[in-house]
């Protein structure tokens, strides 16, 4: 469920650091619910030495879990807030310190929501698939079996994750997996015939090495698969790109580091706001942030040069991209304003980047 559980006993209304739990009845106690399923949430808060709260919520049907964004406590008076969702919970803790009674409210709708203190005797589980072993730090793995086809028309977009076992990819073009395989985006790929980019194909392929690979180990495969069946033939080197580099701006706050309990894996969510939006990046690393970023412009590249390492939580708010036609240009300008209110910098600069060039490439060879 979540790793580091609170299961101490209440402190009769002089803290809430716990694991609190209760049925969300958004469809009712009748057909709706039996259909889908009342949500079960499980809220985990811990103290910090400072005497402020910080915790996430699991949606325990689900499996999702997120940090919350705020935590208040004023006994007998409770706040919960996660800011990306959208919802509040404000309750009110009883006087053994045992219950809170309260209300969830989101998009406008609010569900009378009834906590429970949890012991480790009635503390919810859900039984989770057991997770992938790992690859071997030091394995050289290849795909072992690889079939490529043709895409279908409306399969003309690449989808892959480099984080699974098999690499299941469709509507990809040989390019898209050049990029992969370099981790680099497409202004770095220099020469190669038109069907380079044109053509694409759904690829499943199978490593010949048990285990979940890393994302440098399956981007040595991808590596391997384009030369082995598209006959790549390439080299690097390097070239001079204008980027926006991302650094602090000295005179805001720091990004908040991510509890590692929750959210490990990172991630991203919106919600609108009146006229903005609010995007929120949760357990993620400044690379990954600015990997999503990068989707939004053609000119620029970014780079980091905030020295920061580790998981963080971030917040944007975007303004004006509500309202008439938006263009990318208008999204990238709208998130670099963000960033710099959230308390980043850009500088626009000139710099080296790695390009890769094809010497030689060939439609892949049949299966």
């Amino acid at each position: 469920m979540v790793a580091a559980l609170v299961l101490a006993v209440p402190l009769h209304a002089q803290s809430i650091a716990g694991t609190w739990q209760g049925t969300l009845p958004m469809y009712g106690t009748a057909q709706g619910a039996s259909v889908y399923g009342n949500p079960r949430i499980v809220f985990t808060i811990e103290k910090s030495a400072d005497g402020t709260y910080h915790g996430g919520i699991t949606f325990i049907d689900r499996g999702a879990t997120v940090p919350l964004t705020s935590i208040t406590f004023s006994a007998p008076d409770v706040t919960f807030v996660e800011s990306a969702s959208g919802f509040n919970y404000r309750g009110k803790l009883s006087a053994d310190g045992k219950s809170i009674t309260g209300t969830w409210t989101q998009s406008k709708q609010s569900f009378p929501l009834t906590l429970q203190f949890a012991t480790t005797d009635t503390v919810w589980t859900r039984v989770a698939p057991a997770p992938l072993a790992p690859m071997a730090a030091d394995a050289d793995p290849s795909y072992e079996v690889a079939t490529i086809k043709p895409a279908t028309a409306d399969e003309q977009h690449a989808v892959f994750d480099l984080r699974a076992h098999r690499l299941n990819a469709t509507g990809t073009s040989a390019k898209e997996l050049i990029k992969v395989a370099w981790n680099i985006r497409g202004r770095q790929v220099i020469g190669g015939p038109p069907w380079l980019e044109d053509k694409k194909f759904d690829i499943v392929a199978e490593p010949d090495t048990p285990g979940l690979p890393s994302e440098q180990q399956s981007r040595n495969m991808v590596h391997k698969l384009l030369t082995e069946r598209f006959h790549l033939q390439a080299h690097t080197g390097q070239q001079d790109y204008p980027v926006l580099a991302l650094t602090l701006d000295p005179k805001a706050a720091r990004p908040v580091p991510s509890d590692p309990n929750f959210n490990p894996n990172g991630g991203m969510s919106f919600r609108r706001d009146g006229d903005d939006i609010v995007l929120q990046f949760s357990g993620t690393t400044i690379p990954q942030m600015l990997a999503f970023m990068m989707n939004t412009f053609q000119a620029r590249q970014l780079v980091d040069e905030t020295g920061l390492t580790g998981t963080y939580n971030v917040t944007f708010r975007i303004v004006g991209l509500t309202q008439g036609p938006v263009s990318s240009d208008d999204v990238g300008a709208a998130l670099v304003q963000a960033a710099q209110q959230a308390g980043f910098k850009f500088i626009s600069k000139k710099a080296p980047l790695l390009v890769v060039i094809i010497d030689h490439i060939e439609l892949p060879t049949p299966n």
